[in-house]
């Protein structure tokens, strides 16, 4: 199915510690590791020296991590899809997909930090909003899923108050 909208999402943001904190620590960790291999004399059969190799592989395999969570480097992993049948959260490379199938839905209502979905069966879908990396981005969002409640006669509510259909 074509996708009305695709925009990239910033998950470092709803993180307790922020991306940049990450990957300070991690080039920390990186030089601390650095600096025990280098400094530790010359004899191969030191216990600790193999340590220090697995504490630099883990930390490198952090950086990774880190890196393709917050970053496009692995291609988009974190993204908010607008379809005509359904509205797609991916949230990076090791969290589910949240989809909401627009056929099922019954009321949408529009708040600037998130879109929550009520559903035919009594449940509640909340789709985040504040996550997307731009204005514009966040206005093609509220604009298409305006769209799609209007193509499957869905009422909205925004943060005003104000119903439209």
């Amino acid at each position: 199915m074509k996708s009305l909208a695709r925009v990239g999402l910033r998950p470092s943001r709803d993180h307790r510690i922020s991306f940049g904190v990450q990957l300070a620590l991690v080039v920390l960790w990186l030089a601390y590791g650095l600096f025990l291999i280098m400094t530790e004399p010359g004899n191969s059969t030191n216990d600790r020296h193999f340590i220090h190799y697995v504490f630099l592989i883990l930390a490198l395999g952090y950086l990774v991590f880190i890196l393709a969570q917050n970053t496009s480097v692995f291609g988009r992993q974190s993204y908010l899809e607008i379809t005509p049948a359904y509205v797609v959260e991916k949230r990076g490379h090791f969290k589910k997909k949240i989809a909401v199938h627009l056929q099922d839905v019954t009321e949408i209502n529009l708040t600037p930090a998130q879109a929550r979905f009520s559903m035919r069966d009594g449940s509640r879908c909340q789709v985040s909003l504040k996550l997307i990396s731009t204005r514009k981005g966040q206005r093609v969002a509220k604009e298409k899923i305006l769209e799609v409640a209007e193509k499957h006669g869905i009422p909205v509510t925004e943060n005003s108050g104000t119903s439209r259909r």
